[in-house]
């Protein structure tokens, strides 16, 4: 269905160091389109902007998809797509590998894709010329700094490359290793996820899920360690020292914001969680910023919820953290989840999250019409994390990227992902305003899409 105009109104805010952050203005959606071809699961699993307010995706599309000039052939369904900064044309696109599953950027706009079977791609900024493959069973994640250092997780560990694509260092990964990102000035890359493991609660050793962060140098030595707690009783880094601080936790996504910072999105099942504490000090509590019952975890039982923070790359130190969660009618919280989502900041500090969540999200945007408040969602939060300026459902499905950033004193953002049942997606000057599946059902195909927003 086609969607009538609608706006965000967003405030200007100053950031802790005095500097006054760039007003955001009102934002209204220039474009809302579905991306997908007819029985097939389209999701779209990257979304960055280069340096003049180009828009690139990486997605996953099936054969005959509706938006013209994929040519998408059957065994090469991973693509990238180059939109015009408001999102309504198609500049250019290329199938490049079977499937793709993540997307990032350099300073000189080179793409960087994590695809797979088929290792790790550079790409030119216009996508249509391969820079360098290196070669992995299976490569799930890319992050690149903005001098072009780049980093993966494939095949089990982390690798370091330099901008012309030599080995610098290896580490291996840590049980479930989620997300990986890369800071060039401070020349530290940063992986994230966690660990299943047995502590004792007080009564008995129960199962738990403990999450770290570790920041290494290039050449893939340790520099600093968060969290990971242990599960010896008698260790000064014992989880549940300080009483009971057993709910689950994940490490989920990370990344270097255009401020600068690291941010980390988790998700923890319970209020009872560790990131009431110092990442380094299990004994020692920190700030969180707090806000409305949809920014706190009473009322909560092993539903997963959303937490995620800021901290300084080189060194890991915890600057502040966010609670995120949905609200039933009678108060009780419910799921929210970042697992295969991201986070992101604009220069000014400003925090975008994306995600999936269950029923009951603080909606101020809701451009579908639709009483269900879950789904795909996005979440925009001050530069001190203590004020919501806007949330909003996209759909029935999950959000897997978002970026935002300043071009020529605009701030423009982009978030996309995958949608089911693709009924409930507004569209706005679409490249393909129509499902190519318009399925009812959760077990129907699902469609890609993709949202642009701009003052």
């Amino acid at each position: 269905m086609i969607g009538r105009p609608f706006a965000i109104a967003m405030v200007s805010l100053a950031l802790a160091s005095g500097v006054r952050a760039q007003a955001a203005g009102d934002f209204h959606i220039t474009s809302a389109s579905f991306l997908g071809a007819p029985g097939f699961d389209d999701r779209v699993v990257g979304a960055r902007i280069q340096g003049d307010g180009t828009i690139v995706l990486a997605a996953n599309l099936g054969p005959g998809v509706k938006v013209a000039g994929p040519n998408v052939e059957a065994g090469k369904n991973g693509c990238v797509l180059r939109l015009s900064p408001d999102g309504r044309k198609l500049l250019g696109s290329a199938a490049v590998a079977k499937e793709l599953k993540d997307l990032a950027l350099d300073e000189r706009d080179n793409l960087y894709l994590a695809a797979g079977a088929e290792g790790l791609l550079k790409l030119s900024p216009t996508g249509d010329k391969v820079l360098l493959r290196k070669e992995f069973k299976d490569c799930t994640r890319v992050d690149a700094a903005k001098d072009g250092h780049f980093a993966a997780i494939a095949d089990g560990s982390i690798h370091v490359f330099d901008p012309d694509g030599k080995p610098l260092g290896t580490a291996k990964g840590s049980n479930f290793t989620c997300d990986v990102c890369i800071d060039g000035a401070s020349k530290t890359v940063v992986f994230t996820g966690f660990r299943n493991a047995h502590a004792f609660d007080g009564k008995k050793r129960e199962p738990v899920q403990i999450p770290y962060i570790f920041g290494l140098a290039y050449d893939g030595s340790r520099k600093w360690e968060n969290y990971n707690w242990d599960t010896d009783e008698k260790s000064d880094r014992f989880i549940n020292r300080s009483g009971n601080n057993m709910a689950d936790a994940r490490g989920d996504r990370c990344t270097i914001g255009r401020d600068g910072k690291l941010y980390v999105t988790f998700q923890v099942a319970g209020g009872n969680h560790i990131f009431r504490y110092s990442p380094r000090d299990i004994m020692a509590k920190v700030t969180l910023a707090g806000g409305d019952h949809y920014h706190q975890f009473h009322n909560s039982r092993a539903e997963h919820k959303c937490f995620f923070a800021r901290y300084e790359p080189a060194t890991g130190d915890y600057l502040m953290g966010q609670q995120f969660c949905g609200r039933l009618a009678k108060g009780r919280a419910n799921y929210v989840a970042t697992k295969t989502g991201e986070i992101n900041a604009d220069e000014a500090g400003r925090v975008y999250v994306v995600g999936v969540a269950a029923f009951g999200l603080p909606i101020d945007l809701n451009p579908s019409g639709s009483d269900y408040t879950g789904g795909a969602f996005l979440l925009v939060m001050s530069p001190d994390l203590k004020t919501r300026l806007a949330c909003t459902r996209l759909g029935n499905g999950a959000a897997h990227a978002v970026d935002a950033r300043t071009v020529e004193g605009k701030l423009r953002a982009v978030f996309a992902g995958g949608e089911a049942p693709a009924d409930i997606f507004t569209t706005k000057d679409a490249l393909q305003p129509q499902a190519a599946d318009p399925g009812k059902e959760k077990t129907d195909p699902k469609e890609g899409f993709f949202a642009v927003l701009a003052p």
